[in-house]
């Protein structure tokens, strides 16, 4: 079989795969020769494999359009594919290669926590500072190590989340316009439950916010905050602070504080929270 026709056969063996090839002769054709010829037998095996795990594994939810995103991104820039390869399995169509792996690997990884008790985010700050525990969650959202417990743009859905949680006071939801939500997390520490969420833009760029009633900094004392913070924030005015590529805000909202963290200038963060309730 010469490079193109392979290259012809390998084209519709993902349309065979999702069964959308009705034409029971070239049906049997592409059957028949995914069994014999060893480049295309490993592009239908890929294909089937995917398919397989993306069916399995979605049906309880659904990817983050922000991490469907990043990797969509890493695809394009071939940043899935491994310098120097050369091996023949990606002989045949190395970017559908790329694609179907970091397919696989994604979704696996996202229902590793997402499927388990206690999956999500979860405070990380053995101290309870709120703002370290918010920089630090955020900078694990990024490096993909913890996951939203539930996946939606909703904020009714949301809110309902929440109340299924029994968290015990009303999160604000706010959305500065050009963003919308990805999902939340209710985490259980220090005795008692936090609420999270995370937000998107149309670029795929994430924002953390981590959101508690106030009395868990002045008259329970489950959290803590600097004294300095604590003073600012309680004034009705914004904290805003930067750290590497990082910035955060903490302000007050209502009855509520909420920490919120993005791969921003901190003066960005004033624009798009100080004043919004």
């Amino acid at each position: 079989m010469n490079d193109k026709k392979r290259h012809e056969y390998a084209e519709l063996v993902a349309a065979l795969v999702d069964n959308e090839i009705k034409d029971n002769q070239l049906r049997s054709e592409l059957l028949s020769v995914a069994a014999t010829d060893p480049n295309l037998k490993t592009e239908h095996y890929v294909q089937l494999t995917v398919k397989k795990t993306v069916s399995k594994k979605c049906r309880m939810a659904q990817c983050p359009s922000s991490l469907r995103n990043r990797i969509l991104l890493d695809i394009r820039t071939g940043a899935a594919v491994e310098k120097g390869n050369n091996k023949q399995i990606f002989s045949l169509r190395p970017y559908a290669y790329a694609a179907a792996i970091a397919v696989i690997f994604i979704t696996l990884f996202i229902f590793k926590y997402t499927d388990t008790q206690t999956g999500g985010l979860e405070v990380m700050e053995s101290r309870f500072s709120l703002d370290k525990m918010a920089m630090n969650n955020f900078k694990a959202i990024l490096d993909a190590k913890l996951a939203p417990q539930i996946t939606s743009d909703d904020p009714g859905k949301i809110q309902s989340f929440f109340a299924e949680k029994g968290l015990q006071y009303k999160m604000r939801m706010a959305c500065p316009k050009g963003w919308h939500f990805v999902g939340a997390v209710v985490s259980h520490d220090n005795g008692e439950k936090f609420g999270h969420v995370v937000l998107s833009d149309s670029n795929g760029n994430l924002l953390y916010i981590f959101e508690v009633d106030k009395k868990y900094l002045t008259s329970d004392k489950k959290l803590s905050l600097d004294n300095k913070i604590m003073s600012t924030v309680m004034s009705g005015s914004c904290y805003t602070q930067g750290e590497g590529n990082m910035g955060i805000l903490i302000n007050r909202c209502g009855d509520n504080v909420r920490a919120v963290v993005a791969k921003d200038n901190p003066e960005n963060l004033k624009t798009l929270f100080c004043g919004l309730d």
